[in-house]
């Protein structure tokens, strides 16, 4: 995979409360840029290869020949695309219209203020029958039994951060809020695939224990640089303040009588081949209907939503590629004990 150069000035830094930031359009993202954070980020690729059985991605892609990565972070996803794809090329963002393949995006909360924008630019470049693949955190802490409390400051820091973003004009999206966003550009055969992401190994499932080991060492490792900028920033605490309701945090995050999680979600939309001046085909409906698949050990289940087509999209189905972990759609949130225990 061939790659541009980049320029000289992003690599310009300044400091903050002991942490490393971008210099570069400085203060537009809160998060740090430091070697903790790099280090934490290329952990939450590990932890996403767990959750979706060890694929870079859940589109359909055919040998693509242009990749498109926003918010490549530590370029560790580019770069095993790259070996995956070896005759792909990547680029930046000052191409045309209708050129990429594939365009990817992942772990871009609080660093996007108008998801449906960047949504929308995303779908203008990408080629008529090509794909957009969205792979997000919601970071709110969330249980299913009960065993996270209203008292828990885990449940405290998810107000605090969605609050502090919101103020911060980078909102954090609820996973449902994605798919009106596809269909609004003009995506087809959108499919989302949500899994629940641990927050230590309190799982007796062997992968879900797995990622649920990695992601405590992320939450060790990342979650002040998560908090210090948003919070200061977003809500004017003081740096001493965060590192408080951090060390508050920690003995919970540890807890593993705590069954806490937070929700991962990878959608994949498809550009139809002839979009009208609109972006949405002909046959476009805002009430294309939707299909929920089984929801088995064996299999991913999806949400898919086509239009009723003279683009004829793929129907709905069953999406079996690889074994998941612990699959949900946003119509089965609920516990499954078989799956977890």
């Amino acid at each position: 995979m061939d790659s541009a150069s980049i320029s000289s000035s992003i690599l310009d830094y300044e400091f903050e409360n002991g942490r490393r930031y971008h210099a570069y359009k400085a203060g537009s993202y809160p998060l740090p840029n430091d070697e903790q954070e790099l280090e934490r980020i290329d952990i939450k690729h590990h932890v996403s290869l767990l959750l979706a059985g060890g694929n870079l991605h859940l589109a359909p892609l055919h040998n693509p020949r242009r990749i498109l990565d926003i918010g490549t972070g530590t370029g560790i996803w580019a770069i095993e695309m790259a070996e995956q794809y070896p005759h792909s090329q990547a680029k930046f963002w000052t191409w045309p219209e209708n050129h990429f393949d594939y365009v990817h995006t992942r772990f871009l909360i609080a660093s996007i203020g108008n998801w449906a924008s960047m949504i929308q630019k995303a779908y203008k470049h990408t080629k008529p029958g090509g794909y957009f693949e969205l792979q997000e955190l919601d970071c709110r802490f969330k249980s299913d039994d009960g065993t996270l409390l209203d008292s828990h400051n885990l449940t405290y820091w998810s107000r605090l951060i969605t609050e502090a973003a919101a103020n911060y004009n980078r909102p954090i999206p609820h996973y449902t809020d994605y798919i009106p966003w596809f269909e609004k550009a003009g995506f087809v055969d959108i499919r989302q695939v949500v899994f629940k992401s641990p927050q230590n190994p309190w799982p007796k499932n062997r992968v879900l224990k797995e990622a649920g080991k990695f992601q405590l060492l992320a939450h060790t490792l990342g979650l002040e640089g998560v908090s210090l900028g948003l919070l200061t920033r977003g809500l004017g605490w003081k740096a001493e303040e965060v590192r408080v309701l951090m060390a508050k945090m920690r003995p919970e995050l540890k807890d593993r009588g705590i069954h806490a999680y937070q929700t991962t979600v990878f959608i994949t939309g498809r550009k139809p081949e002839h979009p009208t001046r609109s972006g949405k085909p002909a046959s476009y409906s805002s009430h294309s209907p939707s299909t929920t698949a089984p929801l088995t050990p064996n299999s991913i289940s999806s949400v898919a939503h086509s239009p009723q087509a003279h683009d004829s999209p793929a129907p709905p189905e069953e999406i079996n590629a690889f074994t998941p972990v612990m699959p949900l759609t946003d119509t089965s949130v609920g516990h499954r004990s078989s799956e977890w225990d």
